[in-house]
């Protein structure tokens, strides 16, 4: 007969019995800590996003408590908003001005404080040179270089066809005395043609959000070049942030001297209000005149009170040479008068 022999069954140790719930229990413990380290690292830096723990911080703390951005730490900043003029009293009755469409803006806040036909596009004439003096300094030219003055048939009088001057002088040119051929030549000699140099002030214009501009040239003697009040500050802001520009546009007067014709020619700038010709106890920050027979008599400024406060000014359309810088002058003085800035609050 066979034998047949049964293994022995040894007990289980606890190990062996409960390695299972033991492990079980570890995880729970684990998750529950990693659970509770997150909540009270939200409530340490104020995680917005976080809907279980209050956000209660100063602004103080919030300002020095840096946010991971990408691969750099960034603090967040401590910024209120600048103060919005209020209108104190009755608008303006704009039935004494000559303008048709007119613009104040306060620089600070970037509010309207008053406008007519703001968004109506009127010929530009030569207030069109900021927008090409803006595409020449994208150009980045060699500015002690020299070049010939066009030969184009184009209203001016100072410059003449075949004069040598450095593109210095041609940009003073165009800024102060408002040159036409200044600028087109200058726009011809820094490596476009004429198409591409208008389709890139158009392409600018867009850029800057001026959606009623157009440019067809670079100077301002063609009336499809149109814009806005609206926009017109808007070029005016940006050309403003160029020194170069600003220079010239404060630059009282140039003189030139021609080797060719052996003759020396001086010209005034065409800013009547910078100048002191129309009385005003305004700061004048820089500014640019435009005129032809369609778009009468145009400017835009920006001026300074004496408590600091900025405007930019634009009038349309006014009825004389003067007018313009009277009416502009009225027009900032009066929004100076009647509005109110709330005093500034100190940022943490």
């Amino acid at each position: 007969m066979a034998e047949y022999f049964y293994p022995v069954q040894q007990e289980k140790s606890w190990w062996q019995s409960h390695w299972r719930w033991f492990v079980g229990v570890m995880c729970v413990v684990v998750v529950s800590l990693g659970i509770g380290l997150y909540r009270v690292g939200v409530a340490a830096i104020g995680n917005p996003q976080s809907d279980r723990v209050p956000m209660v911080l100063s602004a103080n703390f919030a300002a020095q408590v840096p946010q991971v951005g990408g691969d750099i730490v960034v603090p967040i900043p401590a910024y209120l908003p600048p103060p919005i003029p209020e209108l104190v009293g009755e608008p303006i009755d704009m039935s004494s001005f000559s303008a048709v469409a007119a613009l104040v803006k306060d620089v600070e806040s970037g509010k309207v404080l008053f406008a007519s036909n703001e968004y109506t596009a009127r010929p530009l004439a030569s207030i069109t040179k900021l927008m090409s003096a803006l595409v020449i300094l994208e150009r980045n030219p060699d500015w002690s270089s020299s070049t010939q003055v066009v030969a184009d048939d184009l209203i001016d009088t100072h410059m003449y066809a075949g004069d040598t001057y450095t593109f210095t002088q041609l940009w003073d040119a165009a800024l102060i005395g408002s040159s036409n051929k200044a600028i087109m030549t200058l726009s011809d000699a820094v490596g476009w043609n004429r198409d591409a140099f208008v389709a890139r002030m158009n392409e600018k214009a867009h850029e800057m959000g001026m959606g009623e501009t157009v440019f067809v040239e670079p100077t301002g003697l063609d009336e499809g070049n149109v814009s806005s009040p609206s926009d017109i500050a808007l070029l005016l802001q940006e050309a403003l942030q160029h020194e170069r520009i600003v220079n010239a546009v404060l630059t009282d007067k140039l003189s030139l001297f021609s080797k060719e014709r052996q003759k020396s020619h001086s010209m005034w700038n065409t800013n009547w209000l910078h100048l002191g010709w129309i009385p005003s106890k305004l700061e004048v920050v820089g500014g640019k005149t435009g005129y032809i027979t369609a778009s009468g008599y145009n400017f835009t400024t920006r001026v300074a009170h004496e408590d600091g406060r900025e405007l930019d000014v634009v009038v349309l359309g006014t009825d004389s040479h003067e007018a313009r810088f009277a009416e502009a002058r009225d027009l900032a003085e009066w929004t100076f008068t009647h509005f109110s800035w709330p005093e500034e609050k100190e940022s943490y």
